[in-house]
């Protein structure tokens, strides 16, 4: 579904169809954001002055008709539906990591409650999934050698 208006600076400002979209990292990284023209916002974000300088997975979530302003309160949902479901939110390359949560209204509260997040949880790497108890198995094993040291 191309999108062509003609518009100018004033876009910002109508009532148009807004893509809200996702870019998904390897990494567990989420980017959300919106375009009246995702084809030719997935080209920005992909190009050398883009600044994600890595490969990332790139998934429309919804369309909005709404302002960009209106369509704002939707990225921030999609941005907080996204952290629930485990991934890490980036606000812009080269992929700063916010709380989403802290600026949630309690209307993007609601439209987060509203959105149905279809793509999955992040692939942990191995090593974050270890979790904590192999800490406690070292400890453990240090104290008892440290024990047969001093006997």
């Amino acid at each position: 579904m191309t999108h062509r208006h003609n518009l100018g600076r004033s876009e910002k400002y109508h009532d148009l169809p807004r893509t809200l979209y996702a870019l998904l990292f390897d990494d567990g990284g989420c980017y959300v954001g919106q375009s009246s023209n995702p084809q030719q916002r997935e080209k920005q974000h992909r190009s050398r002055q883009g600044g994600w300088h890595r490969p990332f997975r790139f998934h429309a979530l919804e369309v909005v008709i709404a302002t960009r302003a209106e369509a704002e309160a939707y990225e921030q949902a999609w941005r907080v539906k996204a952290s629930r479901e485990g991934w890490r939110i980036y606000a812009k390359p080269p992929g700063i990591v916010v709380n989403p949560h802290r600026r949630a209204t309690p209307h993007v509260r609601w439209l987060a409650h509203q959105r149905r997040w279809q793509l999955g949880t992040p692939v942990k790497a191995p090593s974050e999934s270890v979790g904590w108890w192999p800490w406690i198995a070292v400890g453990a094993l240090g104290m008892g050698l440290a024990r047969c040291a001093m006997a």
